[in-house]
């Protein structure tokens, strides 16, 4: 999987092009999640064959002994994220989903401080199983991470659509 992210980057604020599904997505990105305003993620692609993800790796994910560079938990996280929006993309509504194996070849290091692209997709749905692929890139294209993921759908997990609503007065 080769990804087309440096296309424009979409404003989480602009839905012009982006499908009405989307719009639930994207309304987690800005500040409604404290790991996605940490890694300052920001939506570049949403369409049911693709989502890309930019990320900056903030200084906590630092690795000690480690000159500099991010705890291969960072890629863990991100990929695990970007990875749920690409199922949610797939089947077009914000439904219950859980993760049940992610398996992660890590590639080379992320210096803290980098932008990071992340891409997925959603390949195939069999019953409640999402399957799923992507890659962590650096802004030179070179590879950093790729990663193979399934998700259960329709799990006992949170209401994101309840959740974009905002707090209940």
């Amino acid at each position: 999987m080769k990804a087309n992210c440096e296309q424009a980057r979409m404003s989480p604020q602009d839905s012009s092009d982006a499908p009405p599904w989307a719009d639930i997505m994207k309304s987690f990105f800005p500040k409604s999640h404290q790991l996605f305003a940490a890694l300052n993620m920001e939506p570049s692609k949403i369409a049911a064959d693709e989502v890309c993800v930019i990320a900056t790796i903030p200084a906590f994910f630092s690795c000690e002994g480690e000159g500099g560079y991010a705890h291969p938990g960072a890629y863990t996280i991100i990929l695990d994220t970007v990875f749920g929006f690409a199922v949610f993309a797939k089947i077009q509504e914000p439904r219950a989903i859980a993760t049940i194996n992610l398996k992660t070849d890590y590639l080379r290091p992320i210096e803290i401080g980098a932008k990071v692209i992340c891409s997925a997709e959603c390949f195939a749905i069999n019953g409640n199983i999402a399957r799923t692929r992507g890659e962590i890139v650096d802004y030179d294209g070179r590879p950093l991470a790729s990663a193979v993921g399934a998700f259960m759908i329709g799990s006992g997990g949170p209401d994101f659509a309840r959740l974009a609503e905002g707090p209940q007065a």
